[in-house]
Parts: structure tokens; sequence; C-alpha cells
């Protein structure tokens, strides 16, 4: 493990089982199940997400850069992606080498105020141990017009319900909370952003916000 690798005693006993679960899957994570199941997001997300030439992305979570991948085809951005996973992030560089991947935390971003244009999350809002404290820094690494883009799992009242009041305190995956619509429009708009748009589509649920 690098030295720049934070503990759980730094960062939160479910940011830490996420780095160990995604560290033992990014080998073979695009032929794995929720490989496949990340793959309608990314398409989503991809074709939804508003680019233009020049445009600064940050993609937090960012996996092996796949999302980043297919962002690159539709304009030519600054790509960078964050996890916290160093073999996905070691993955991510060896597939894309003329992208920007670190190992860093959801929060704090290491950016400055009003640096970025576009932040992504695909599949990874329900892990993040504090995801007020990441949005409000979404708010302020992105310049005036930026958005949020996520994807999280479209999960049913019962089967949320499930999930987060038994299945994820007993997991050792670092799910920590799938949201319902009410709740990602409650901390979106307590973080400051202007518009919040949220729609459901087949396994996913997506989120754009404006600042």
């Amino acid at each position: 493990m690098g030295a720049d690798v934070k503990t759980e005693h730094e960062w939160g006993k479910k940011t830490e089982e996420s780095r160990i679960a995604y560290n033992k899957k990014a080998s073979e994570y695009d032929l794995s199940r929720e490989g496949q199941y990340t793959r309608f997001h990314i398409k989503e997300l991809s074709n939804t997400i508003e680019l233009h030439e020049g445009d600064v992305v940050l993609d937090v979570a960012c996996g092996n850069g796949t999302l980043l991948r297919e962002l690159r085809k539709k304009a030519k951005i600054q790509a960078f992606g964050i996890d916290i996973a160093e073999n996905m992030i070691h993955a991510a560089k060896t597939r894309y080498p003329d992208m920007r991947f670190e190992v860093k935390p959801c929060y704090p971003l290491a950016w400055n105020d009003e640096s970025i244009d576009i932040v992504t999350v695909c599949c990874a809002f329900h892990h993040f141990d504090n995801p007020q404290r990441f949005v409000n820094e979404c708010k302020r690494v992105l310049k005036k017009k930026g958005a949020v883009y996520i994807a999280d799992p479209n999960f049913g009242v019962v089967v949320r319900f499930f999930a987060n009041w038994f299945l994820f305190p007993l997991s050792r995956t670092g799910d920590v909370r799938v949201y319902s619509k009410k709740e990602l429009e409650r901390i979106f708009y307590n973080g400051g952003f202007k518009t919040v748009r949220i729609y459901r589509k087949e396994k996913g649920l997506f989120l754009r916000a404006e600042k």
C-alpha cells in the first residue's frame, strides 16, 4: 500500500471496506457481475452529460476509467479521475495514460474553488460515508453553471428499506445507503445547488444538479 493511502482510522470503516473490496475486484472488474451491472449506468451518463471542448471533468470513484473513456469520445475534455482503491487507479492509468488518475477520497477534493466544469459519480454515491460533505465540496470546486451527474441503483421502497437497515450494516463491501429521490434532492439543495433533476430509468436512478 502506498504512503499516500489513508487507513480506516483516517477515513472511516465503510470507506476502508470499499477500498479493500474494490482492490480485490480491480483485475476482473469488467467481467464481474457488478462491472456488467454498471455498464448500463455508464452508457446512460455518457449519453446525457452535456460536454463542451476543453471542459474539466472530474470522475469521483472512477474505478478503471471506463466512464471517462466514453466521455472523451464525445468531446476533447480535460479528464481527471480519483478513487480510493489503488488497484483500480493502477488499471485506469494502464488503460488510459493520457488521462490523470490519482488515489484520493471523495472529500475533501484536492481542487481549487471554481476549477471544475463537471463532476461525475457512477454507481458509487451509496458508498460515501458523508454524502453531504461530498456535495458541499462539489459546490465549492464547480465553476458557475457547473454540474454534478450521478448514477446510482434504482431500488424500490421495500428493497431500499431492506438494504439500508438490514443488508448494508452487515456487509463488508462498503455500501452505506441507497437514497430516495427526495433524500437526494434534500442533500443537494442543502449543499447550495440551484437546480436538481432526478429521473429513474430501468435499473438506474440518475441525477443532474447545477450550481
